[in-house]
């Protein structure tokens, strides 16, 4: 990103790494997986996708004949392009909604059956999210992957990310498949599926607005009436002025999130959505690090129970010199970056400037904090992740997160020509290529020192999008269990060639090989 014709860089994380209790919601303890069938479903998901596809064309047959023109184009619309050299998210509704262009007996029927098609293909999805968790018993468990004469056909044979991908496929064909929906952590409050968080705030008796967030429902009606509340008395909203500093900031509180913002409202609001979306990204993508395999596999087996969760924090400052004035303490080279995660306090501090590339911040700072807040194991390190080694694929996990690209059915994540790879891409162009087995070997201080850190950067979101997307994702797991283990200290630099079963100059020429070939003309 960009500010005034410079290379603006993101530091990541701070230097020391503060002990805390703040743990995302899914994660499980419980006894040992019980036996479970874990023979692979008879039908195949391409099968199961063309049952799907004749349904919906006797469906929109229907919509012909029965004059359900309006309904048409929402069938028609549900089946999502190839996912080519990129991963999905998905938003899934709180609940369904029939939409209100129904109003006849016919366009009815013709819904429910839309519903009762997608029912059935999310519960044919479900059961292969099943069998991909239950493929982690084929790994000998780390550290033994030292071990010689492993196979050599699949880097990893656990499929944690594939069961997460299934996971929200099938809901997002049926956002009131129960045990999908507990599996990741919602619960259910009427006809509805909230976080826990969520859901907690709804029985206290409040409400949540995008504006102002959640708050007791007679306040939160005061302030949609234009009113504020302000060191204990009530105020006109025009007559409220902006806090001074980040002690006297107002305090906003979305599902996940306390902030305290010297910020005005819509941007206050923008940054709970964005944090939000972000965290949903998250999960869908990088779900598989905040859980041991065993531990996915209880889930979706409908065992385990939730764990205790405290909000993650983020605080908005209102403008660039004082998120610099307030942090220049802290790290003398704040003023080059836009936005950071301070891990010694948990916290994101960003400034209100959510244009694009503030969004890209927000986004590669909040992936920073999902990753280091959703492991017990982690939070109780010392020191920052990758300070020995490994650092690159630190900021490469992030640096991937500013690829999201918005869609109707949600986001887009990675691809050549999105985020960092034009840039990565270009640097092989010029010339430029850190060797893996070199980019491995440097920890924190060395990669942030090195006087080539931008193209660092860049070079990093394109291994990103090559160990996610590259031949289907075939390094995808293996480059998720390399985060666990820097993240958890007991990476070295030989650890991602061990997992992905591949040298360093292999997997070097496989990179360079990916990155330069152009993105296809849509």
């Amino acid at each position: 990103m960009s500010r005034s014709g410079q290379q603006v860089v993101r530091f990541g994380t701070g230097h020391l790494l503060a002990t805390g209790v703040t743990v995302v919601a899914w994660l499980v303890t419980g006894d040992p997986v019980a036996a479970v069938d874990r023979r692979e479903p008879e039908r195949s998901l391409a099968v199961i996708d063309e049952e799907f596809a004749a349904a919906a064309q006797d469906l929109v047959r229907r919509c012909r004949q029965e004059d359900g023109a309006e309904l048409e184009p929402l069938i028609t619309a549900w089946e999502l392009p190839t996912a080519e050299g990129q991963q999905f998210a998905f938003r899934i509704p709180a609940t369904v909604e029939q939409p209100s262009c129904i109003d006849t007996v016919q366009e009815r029927s013709i819904w429910n059956d839309f519903l009762a098609a997608r029912r059935a293909r999310a519960a044919a999805v479900f059961a292969h999210a099943v069998w991909a968790a239950g493929s982690h018993d084929r790994l000998p468990g780390r550290g033994a992957d030292r071990q010689s004469g492993a196979p050599a056909r699949v880097p990893l044979p656990q499929q944690s990310s594939e069961a997460i991908r299934l996971v929200f496929l099938a809901l997002r064909d049926d956002p009131d498949h129960a045990r999908a929906r507990e599996a990741i952590g919602w619960v259910r409050r009427g006809d509805r599926w909230e976080w826990p968080a969520a859901a907690r705030r709804l029985d206290r008796g409040e409400a949540y607005d995008p504006s102002f967030g959640w708050m007791p429902k007679s306040r939160l009606a005061r302030y949609q009436e234009g009113e504020r509340l302000v060191g204990g008395r009530w105020v006109r909203g025009d007559d409220d002025e902006p806090p001074e500093d980040i002690r006297h900031g107002r305090q906003f509180n979305s599902d996940h999130w306390e902030i305290v913002s010297t910020a005005g409202e819509e941007a206050t609001g923008h940054l709970a959505t964005t944090l939000e979306a972000t965290r949903l990204v998250w999960l869908q993508i990088y779900g598989g690090f905040a859980l041991e395999p065993a531990d996915l596999e209880r889930r979706l087996g409908g065992r385990g129970r939730l764990l205790p969760q405290t909000p993650h924090s983020a605080i908005l400052c209102g403008s660039r010199d004082q998120y610099v004035k307030e942090l220049h303490q802290l790290e003398p080279r704040i003023d080059v970056s836009d936005g950071i995660y301070w891990q010694p306090t948990r916290t994101i501090w960003c400034f209100a400037a959510l244009e694009i590339s503030g969004i890209a911040t927000v986004r590669h700072e909040a992936t920073h904090q999902l990753f280091a807040e959703s492991r017990p194991d982690v939070m109780r390190m010392r020191g920052v992740s990758g300070s020995r080694c490994g650092f690159w694929a630190v900021e490469a996990a992030a640096v991937y997160a500013e690829s999201i690209a918005e869609t109707p059915f949600g986001w887009t994540l990675g691809g050549r020509d999105q985020g960092r790879g034009p840039a990565a891409r270009q640097l092989i162009e010029d010339g430029f290529f850190i060797p893996l087995a070199e980019l491995a070997s440097l920890g924190r201080e060395d990669f942030q020192a090195d006087e080539r850190l931008a193209q660092l950067y860049d070079q990093s979101g394109g291994l990103a999008d090559f160990f996610m997307n590259a031949s289907s994702g075939r390094y995808r797991e293996p480059f998720l269990e390399y985060l666990v283990r820097i993240y958890s200290g007991t990476a070295d630099p030989d650890t991602l060639f061990r997992l992905c079963r591949r040298s360093a100059p292999e997997l070097d020429a496989e990179y360079r090989e990916f990155i330069t070939v152009a993105p296809r003309a849509e």
